[in-house]
């Protein structure tokens, strides 16, 4: 109350006011609640252009804008919590006596969760990840309540003589789905070893032999990566295209950690043909190569000055993506898509029309190079967001880039890549002790994300690699 105004004789009472009010959820929340209601059955709406599956329903998808209303689909009334919080607190307009569970509960088949009350179980019991089915209030209130909580749910295993289902390839599709499914939970960490412009001087951790390679990853795979990406070198610390450096790289590495996934570039350096930078390609076969996407400045600026130190346009046309691309289809390769910004991400779906990527496509997001975009979470989401049904997704950035950007990528349930390539130090400002350093920080933003790292053979099935 202002000062100047003379509340002497003023007769004051402090309380608070109730104002009940109606709630009109619309033709798509009532469809919701009254089938809740009347069928025991919970609904969602699918989008045809994403296929995601919404819970709540609503009338347009958040993705791309389009009108979903009348696309419902059945969901199972089993789900995981992705997330929770204990009411301690006693309230009129709340729904249970304090103390109580409110969960984030996705269910099977939706991409959304919702919240609700998670009953059953001790308080101190309750974790992300638990599986749980929806229980139904006996009496109906008209509300979201008619779903009366959700309690613990396992699956019951019952064992009896059957003959051999034969196995279709549906079968195989629905079980490989329902695996992938269970996979979400898995980050893929990747450790970027040696760039073609990052050398010893810099940090005395960076490999230029094989062996060095080879015992470098070692310590990455220990630390808890599942794959390696790798610039060959020259005993002097240049990038090379040779095949026979390359192999020896690829093979000492492959000698000495067998389970590891070797991920080789096609940016082997400044003024190589498109020849020499897809030969080896051709010839190791590795499991996973890098594709790069557009034609850009790639070069070496001061950050704090803009003083250009080293100017360079790295070459990328669209024949050099789609030719690449059917290569390392054709031997095997699963192509690594390199994005540095939205457009590359563009340019690889309008290739991708011809037909020739194999799912899951499998995209990394680069930030922070002088000629591409600078990391930005809005930035971040657009891309993610661009991307097609059955994708997986990583991200890497140079610089102080590095750990804020695959932070973000765990959090909305992409992969991981660190390494001396993109970053000398860690998040602390001191030189990194060797890629290994930077793994385990990858591996404590992950598990504090309540995600985990994948193993080599974890990460193949969810990118769809076969061991070689």
């Amino acid at each position: 109350m202002k000062k100047d105004i003379d509340t002497k004789d003023s007769f004051v009472i402090e309380g608070k006011l109730a104002l009940p009010y109606s709630y009109f959820v619309g033709r798509v929340g009532s469809t919701f609640i009254t089938t809740i209601r009347d069928k025991k059955k919970i609904m969602g709406v699918r989008c045809k252009t994403c296929n995601k599956v919404f819970v709540p329903p609503r009338q347009t998808c958040e993705i791309c804008f389009e009108d979903i209303r009348d696309n419902w689909v059945d969901l199972e009334d089993t789900g995981a919590i992705t997330n929770f919080t204990i009411i301690r607190y006693d309230d009129g307009h709340l729904p249970r006596k304090a103390p109580f569970v409110l969960a984030l509960i996705k269910l099977d088949g939706a991409d959304t969760p919702f919240a609700h009350i998670v009953e059953g179980i001790d308080l101190d019991k309750v974790s992300v990840g638990m599986r749980v089915k929806a229980v139904y209030a006996t009496e109906t209130t008209n509300t979201i309540l008619d779903i009366d909580h959700f309690e613990p749910y396992t699956e019951k295993v019952t064992v009896r003589e059957r003959e051999r289902e034969p196995v279709t390839k549906e079968k195989v599709t629905k079980e490989k789905l329902e695996r992938r499914e269970a996979m979400s939970d898995k980050v893929i960490i990747t450790a970027a070893l040696s760039g073609a412009a990052t050398f010893k001087n810099q940090n005395e951790s960076v490999p230029y032999t094989p062996a060095e390679f080879a015992e470098e990853a070692n310590k990455c795979y220990k630390a808890g990566a599942a794959a390696v990406h790798v610039h060959a070198k020259t005993d002097d610390g240049f990038p090379t295209h040779e095949v026979d450096r390359i192999k020896a790289t690829h093979d000492a590495i492959k000698d000495k950690t067998p389970e590891l996934i070797v991920n080789l570039s096609t940016a082997v350096g400044m003024g190589k043909t498109a020849e020499q930078r897809i030969e080896q390609i051709s010839v190791i076969k590795p499991e996973l190569a890098s594709l790069n996407t557009n034609t850009m400045n790639f070069s070496l600026l001061d950050r704090k000055t803009g003083k250009i130190f080293m100017d360079y346009v790295f070459e990328n046309t669209f024949t050099m993506l789609q030719d690449f691309g059917k290569i390392m289809e054709e031997v095997g390769t699963k192509p690594e898509i390199e994005c540095y910004d939205i457009g590359g991400l563009d340019n690889t779906l309008l290739i991708a029309k011809q037909g020739f990527f194999s799912e899951p496509m499998y995209f990394n997001f680069v930030w922070g190079v002088a000629g591409g975009q600078k990391f930005r979470p809005d930035a971040f989401m657009t891309m993610m967001h661009a991307l097609p049904p059955n994708t997986n997704f990583t991200t890497c950035g140079v610089g102080i880039e590095q750990f804020p950007s695959i932070t973000m990528s765990c959090l909305c349930g992409g992969h991981m890549r660190v390494g001396l390539e993109d970053n000398i130090r860690v998040p602390t400002g001191e030189l990194a002790k060797g890629n290994y350093e930077q793994v385990e920080w990858a591996v404590k933003i992950a598990q504090a994300l309540s995600r985990e790292p994948a193993t080599p053979d974890e990460a193949r099935e969810i990118l769809g690699l076969k061991k070689r």
